[in-house]
């Protein structure tokens, strides 16, 4: 009831069969897993390959129209109960505590989305895999890329007009270390004095 409705398939690095009989029965292979998994006519994309460890641009404008464009049926479970999908999480415990008792009890904040109806303090959190949680508190922040309204829609992509919010992907000027994050400000100019 609340599986997989907006899931699509990339299957990528497609230039490394060596034959095109390979080729085409891992894709109908790969086809019939995928449509068995999620469901039947699921969309799928093929990625040719890369240059220069970067995807195609044609193929790249193909996805990301589709992925504007595309309408997916609403699923009644996941409209009538709130859900959150987690962008990043943080251990908020104070450092001596953890190192006093490492079993202690954690306080963890997560960073992400609400979706489904309105989320309450009051209500608990079920995390997969760990157990049903209270919660202390519930804050906003602004979207960091926000929908653009109907006149913004166009039908091409320009780079100015493409937003993207991906943290701890190395994504943009931004990169992330296990331990630092680096910001690319590009030439810099330096004077001597």
């Amino acid at each position: 009831t609340h599986g997989f409705p907006k899931v699509m398939g990339v299957f990528t690095h497609l230039d490394q069969f060596k034959t095109a009989k390979n080729l085409r029965q891992t894709k109908k292979e790969l086809k019939h897993r995928f449509w068995t998994e999620i469901y039947q006519g699921a969309k799928m994309f093929y990625f040719s390959g890369t240059i220069n460890e970067k995807y195609l641009k044609n193929e790249i404008k193909q996805l990301t129209l589709f992925i504007s464009r595309v309408k997916y049926r609403p699923l009644v479970w996941r409209n009538t109960h709130p859900y959150v999908i987690v962008d990043r999480h943080e251990d908020i415990t104070h450092p001596n505590e953890v190192s006093e008792n490492p079993n202690c009890n954690r306080s963890v904040t997560f960073y992400g989305y609400v979706r489904g109806t309105h989320l309450k303090t009051t209500q608990k959190v079920h995390l997969i895999g760990v157990g049903d949680f209270a919660m202390t508190e519930i804050s906003t922040l602004p979207d960091p890329c926000p929908i653009p309204d109907a006149q913004q829609k166009k039908q091409s992509l320009n780079r100015k007009d493409a937003l993207l919010f991906a943290p701890s992907s190395n994504v943009g000027a931004v990169s992330f270390d296990k331990d630092a994050v680096y910001i690319d400000i590009g030439k810099a100019n330096y004077t001597k004095k």
